[in-house]
C-alpha cells in the first residue's frame, strides 16, 4: 500500500476499496495508482490453509499503522517497513524486524523539518537493508527518502537534489539491492495533480546515491516506475506504466544494463482500454515475472501477467482457479518469486459486506493456484500489501488489519 505524503489517513478497507484505474487529481492519487487492482469472477472455494498469522507490534499511541513492504534473506531474518499516524496526526516511518521468533519495532530517524515521512519499499542483503519512501516538508514539498539499516541501526541517507523540472512531488516506491554497495530505487517525480511527471531512478554505489536518466515513452504525459528487481549491478528490470494523451494507462518496462536505462516493448491484451504493470520479480536463471491489470470497455479490471525472457516480454496464459466464496473482486498488491516456477502474489478480495479479506495465490509454472490465508481473530477487514519469498517453500507477507475497535494495525503472515 502506498500513500502520498499528504494523504488523509483512513482505514485500509476504505482507502483500498475506493481505488480506480484512473489517475485522479491530487498527490494521493499519484501514489495510490501504484497499488495493483485486479477484479476476477467468483466461483468455488479455496484450498486448505497453509499460511499462519504472526503477532506484530504497533507503535505506542498510534492512531493507525500499516506495513507496506517486506524483504527476507532467510526464514529467521526479515525486515518490514511502512508508516503510522501519531497521536498528533503526523505520518511517521515504521520498521519492524523478524528474528525467527518474534517481530519487534526498530527505531527509524525522522528527517529534520518533515511534517510527514513514509516508507514504501525495502530490500535486504545480509544484515544491510535499504528502505525508500518520501518525506514532506511543512511547505508541502515531497522529496525521496532513503534509510539504511546496518548493525541493527537505521540512518537517513542523503539523496541527490532533483532538478526544478521535477515539480513538487517525488518519491521512491521500490528498491532492489544485489550487494550492500549496489542498490537501485525507482519511483516518480512530477506535479501533485499527476498530470505531468516522469519515472524516477536512483542508484547506490556504496558511497552515494546518483540520479539516473530514465527515458520517457513517446506520447506520454506522465510515467511511473513503482517496482524494480535487480539480478546484478549491471542488470535491473523496472516496471510501471505511463498515461498517454488519450488518458489511457499503458504498460512500461525499462532495463538497466550497467550504462543506461532503455525502454522494453511490452504487449497489451486485446480489448484493453487501460493497462498497468505494478510489480516485478526476477530470478537467475529464468524470466522476470511482472504483474498488473487491464480494463476493458465495461470498466471491468482483469489480471495481467507478463514474463520476460531475453528482453522479450509476452503475456502469460493464466487459468485462474476458484476464488474465495462471496468475493466481489480481487486485488494483488505484491509479488515475489522464490524460484522460476514458484511465485507468490498477495493482496485482498472484497466481500458482499463491503469489507476486505486477505488473499495469496501461487504460480507453479503453469497456473495460479489460490491459497487460503487466515485473518486475525476479530478482524473487521484485512489486506496484504507486500511479500518476500527467500525460497520456493517460504514466504512472508505483510499488510494491515482493521481490528474490532476499528483501528488499523500491522499484519504479518508466514507460509512455510
Amino acid at each position: 500500500m502506498v500513500l502520498a505524503p499528504n494523504c488523509t489517513r483512513a482505514s485500509v478497507a476504505t482507502r483500498w476499496a475506493g481505488l480506480s484505474s484512473r489517475l485522479v487529481a491530487g498527490a494521493c492519487a499519484v501514489a495510490l495508482v501504484l497499488v495493483l487492482v485486479l477484479w476476477v469472477p467468483l466461483a468455488g472455494a479455496a484450498v486448505a490453509p497453509i499460511w499462519s498469522v504472526q503477532a506484530t507490534p504497533n507503535p505506542a499511541g498510534a492512531q493507525d499503522s500499516l506495513l507496506s513492504s517486506v524483504s527476507c534473506i532467510s526464514l529467521t531474518a526479515c525486515s518490514a517497513v511502512g508508516h503510522y499516524t501519531s497521536g498528533g496526526g503526523s505520518g511517521l516511518t515504521l520498521a519492524e524486524r523478524w528474528n525467527g521468533a518474534r517481530w519487534s519495532i526498530e527505531r527509524t530517524p525522522r528527517p529534520a523539518g518533515a511534517s510527514t515521512s513514509l516508507l514504501f519499499g525495502v530490500s535486504c542483503i545480509s544484515r544491510t537493508c535499504i528502505a525508500v519512501g518520501s518525506t514532506t516538508s511543512h511547505a508541502g514539498v515531497s522529496v525521496p527518502l532513503v534509510e539504511r539499516r546496518s548493525g541493527g541501526r537505521w540512518t537517513i541517507q542523503r539523496t541527490p537534489k532533483l532538478p526544478a523540472t521535477h515539480d513538487s512531488v517525488s518519491y521512491l516506491s521500490g528498491v532492489s539491492c544485489t550487494s550492500p554497495s549496489s542498490c537501485t530505487a525507482v519511483g516518480y517525480a512530477g506535479n501533485s495533480e499527476g498530470t505531468r511527471g516522469a519515472p524516477l531512478a536512483e542508484r547506490w554505489n556504496g558511497v552515494s546515491w546518483i540520479l539516473q536518466r530514465t527515458p520517457h515513452p513517446a506520447g506520454a504525459t506522465v510515467g511511473f516506475l513503482p517496482a524494480v528487481s535487480c539480478l546484478s549491478a549491471k542488470s535491473c528490470i523496472a516496471v510501471g506504466f505511463f498515461i498517454n494523451h488519450a488518458g489511457a494507462g499503458v504498460t512500461l518496462a525499462e532495463r538497466w544494463d550497467g550504462v543506461r536505462w532503455s525502454i522494453q516493448r511490452t504487449p497489451t491484451p486485446q480489448a484493453a482500454t487501460y493497462v498497468q504493470l505494478v510489480g516485478v520479480s526476477c530470478r537467475v536463471p529464468g524470466p522476470c515475472m511482472a504483474a498488473g491489470f487491464f480494463s476493458i470497455v465495461t470498466g471491468t479490471e482483469i489480471m495481467l501477467a507478463e514474463s520476460s525472457q531475453r528482453a522479450a516480454w509476452s503475456i502469460q496464459h493464466t487459468r485462474w482457479p476458484p476464488n474465495p466464496p462471496g468475493a466481489t473482486g480481487v486485488r494483488f498488491t505484491g509479488v515475489s518469486c522464490g524460484s522460476t516456477r514458484a511465485c507468490t502474489a498477495v493482496g485482498f478480495f472484497g466481500t458482499a459486506a463491503g469489507v476486505n479479506d486477505t488473499l495469496a495465490e501461487r504460480w507453479n509454472g503453469t497456473d495460479w493456484v489460490i491459497q487460503q490465508t487466515p485473518d486475525p481473530a476479530g478482524a473487521l477487514s484485512a489486506a496484504l500489501a507486500g511479500v518476500s519469498c527467500p525460497s520456493p517453500a517460504a514466504c512472508t507477507a505483510v499488510g494491515s488489519v482493521t481490528d474490532s475497535t476499528g483501528t488499523e494495525v500491522t499484519l504479518a503472515e508466514r507460509y512455510s
